[in-house]
């Protein structure tokens, strides 16, 4: 029986996306649960898992090709079971790009003054493809197919040839080149074939008037090289962008372009939370992370500060009546923020597991739409990274973001007296249309009280 695949709704505010790469080939059996495909979206990348089973007879919507929602994706049914040609012509129109009206067609006008031929222009320049340029690390040879014959059959030790070839590669012309040395001077047959298997340069041996033989290649040093290092791989042309990267960087430009932003720096001394961290995780195997201290920190001061719990809405400012807290993530295609909702209503231990469980589903492209929808703001932290501070930029439709650098040893000044404490720099970047700059730092210098009292935050 022809069961239809349509692409699934993913988030409220989801009109279209785009298949990054198909799973299953046009063939295989499916399985409820299965994973079809990778669909992006506005906002991430998640696998989609087949909610029909049967046999995959066809793939109508190629990877790449932005869709709208609930257009067909693909056709299951029995296997040999032969595709209806209107779901194939549904298909079609799903993905076939709208026909350009004609236009209609002037009047020619009286032939004028006929101008000189022009010489056409030029055509341009195709854009080149990215490509991998390999540089050949020290011990490692590269040497063309032919060469490496010529090589052996002439007795001609690789390792005395400077290659002259793309990344110094060495070609038949290299070969040829030493080979015509040697042969001009007076080396022994013996000798040559005794230097190609102890890698002996001969030509280092060659002295006016003096044939070189066996005893001379057996009391020469081999040559040597060096260990060898790590490949440097290098990149260079035009790539086509994926879907995630494309999304965030139009995600990107439109806080740039839209929200006025403005940036609060303030230093945090969290040697009170590192060490209640300590305490607490020495009682349970279910750690809990410094990040997870400073989401239960944004969530109580979200609830204190409604102006921070709100979004932008034209004319309007909608106040959220829940606090959710998103937490950058990087992955290898780009960045995605799971959000953990109503954060304000659980405990660390809580957010902890939460945020653990998120992290393992966006690594394995499992979040649902949900899970990285409705972020109030962000949390984004570089200090494991040696970052001492640095600004971040507003997710749009949140209020701010909360950038953490490195935990540090700082010497400080307190009451007269010098002390070595474990420092950190927050910094918030706010949207000033919903944060005029006095409440966004009242909101930051809560969220540093919360962090500096790391026992309100256990409760």
């Amino acid at each position: 029986m022809i069961q239809k695949v349509l692409l699934p709704k993913l988030g409220q505010t989801v009109e279209t996306a785009t298949i990054e790469a198909w799973r299953k080939k046009e063939g295989e059996k499916v399985e409820k649960g299965d994973v079809l495909c990778d669909i992006t979206t506005d906002k991430a990348t998640i696998e989609f898992e087949s909610y029909q089973r049967g046999t995959l007879l066809k793939i109508v919507a190629p990877a790449g090709v932005e869709l709208p929602i609930d257009s067909l994706i693909a056709v299951l049914g029995d296997p040999g079971e032969r595709v209806p040609p209107e779901v194939l012509a549904e298909a079609k129109a799903a993905t076939a790009a709208p026909a350009p009206q004609p236009v209609a067609q002037a009047p020619a006008p009286k032939p004028a003054a006929v101008a000189p031929p022009t010489a056409p222009a030029p055509a341009p320049k195709p854009t080149p493809v990215a490509e991998e340029i390999i540089v050949a690390p020290a011990g490692k040879i590269f040497v063309s197919p032919r060469a490496r014959k010529l090589a052996a059959d002439s007795h001609v030790p690789l390792l005395a040839l400077r290659g002259s070839g793309p990344n110094g590669r060495i070609v038949e012309a290299d070969v040829s080149g030493y080979l015509s040395k040697v042969e001009a001077a007076q080396v022994t047959p013996l000798a040559r074939k005794l230097a190609c298997e102890r890698n002996v340069d001969v030509l280092a041996l060659i002295a006016e008037g003096k044939k070189v033989t066996k005893d001379d290649v057996l009391a020469a040093k081999p040559i040597t090289v060096s260990p060898a290092a790590p490949a440097r791989v290098l990149k260079a042309g035009r790539v086509k962008l994926t879907p995630m990267r494309r999304i965030i960087a139009e995600r990107m430009a439109q806080s740039k372009r839209e929200i006025p932003c403005y940036y609060l720096h303030m230093d945090a001394d969290l040697s009170e939370l590192m060490e209640a961290r300590k305490r607490l995780n020495a009682k349970t195997s279910e750690k809990v992370s410094i990040n997870d201290y400073i989401m239960v920190a944004c969530g109580r001061a979200l609830a204190e500060f409604p102006d921070a719990n709100s979004k932008w809405d034209g004319d309007g400012i909608i106040y959220r009546g829940e606090a959710n807290v998103g937490f950058a993530i990087a992955l290898d295609p780009g960045l995605i923020v799971p959000v953990v909702k109503n954060i304000e209503r659980k405990t660390l231990r809580q957010v902890a597991v939460e945020s653990r469980q998120l992290t393992e589903k966006a690594r394995g492209k499992k979040l649902l739409p949900d899970e990285y929808d409705g972020g109030c703001m962000t949390v984004s932290n570089l200090g494991m990274f040696g970052v001492k501070h640095f600004v971040p930029i507003v997710n749009p439709g949140e209020s701010c973001i909360l950038g953490v650098g490195i935990i540090e040893d700082r010497v400080v000044v307190r009451q007269g007296g010098i002390h070595l404490r474990k420092m950190t720099t927050l910094t918030l970047a706010a949207d000033h249309r919903l944060l005029d700059g006095a409440v966004g730092a009242k909101f930051l210098e809560r969220l540093r009280d919360l962090l500096e009292q790391p026992a309100e935050l256990e409760k």
